[in-house]
């Protein structure tokens, strides 16, 4: 008597997508158009004006395209906006959130925070920067005497909401 297993599906090898929208993929290669993906998991990816939630990837390539968190060995990244992206070499146009690769090549990019060994660019606008080596404009919107004044202020209004609760609101014997 043969026991009843279920039978293992492979993922596809390619998928389009055109104006759909899908909760999960996983394929080889997968190519989309105006479509929205919750998580995706494939070797190679081409997003052109979509939207995608999580990714792993080997390769990605993403143009005028919304993506929230991104796991890749290689990514570029084209007039889009990123919530995070993690890559070993990234290539990146647009609006991020968090970048952390190895090398980073940018043209223009607008960050909060970036992180690499070593980044190439034409501009960039960041709040933080941590790298080894760094080619190109950049414009941080938190120096050291920025930091230094804001921890100052943020400590002196700190404690003066302090002392005010505890003159207010204090014990009395």
């Amino acid at each position: 008597m043969a026991a009843n297993q279920p039978e293992e599906k492979e993922p596809p090898q390619v998928v389009n997508l055109s104006e759909v929208r899908v909760g999960s993929i996983e394929a080889e290669l997968v190519r989309t158009n105006q479509t929205s993906i919750q998580q995706l998991n494939a070797e190679e990816v081409e997003l052109h004006i979509s939207a995608l939630g999580k990714a792993n990837t080997g390769e990605l390539h993403a143009r005028d395209s919304i993506l929230g968190m991104v796991v890749s060995q290689q990514a570029e990244v084209k007039d889009s906006f990123v919530g995070g992206v993690t890559a070993r070499t990234l290539s990146l146009d647009g609006v991020t959130a968090l970048a952390l690769a190895n090398s980073i090549s940018i043209k223009d990019v607008d960050a909060i925070a970036m992180a690499g060994t070593e980044i190439s660019a034409e501009n960039i606008r960041t709040g933080l920067l941590f790298c080894r080596e760094v080619n190109g404009n950049v414009t941080t919107m938190v120096n050291g005497r920025t930091a230094l004044l804001a921890g100052l202020a943020g400590g002196a209004v700190t404690g003066l909401i302090l002392l005010a609760g505890k003159l207010l609101f204090g014990r009395k014997k």
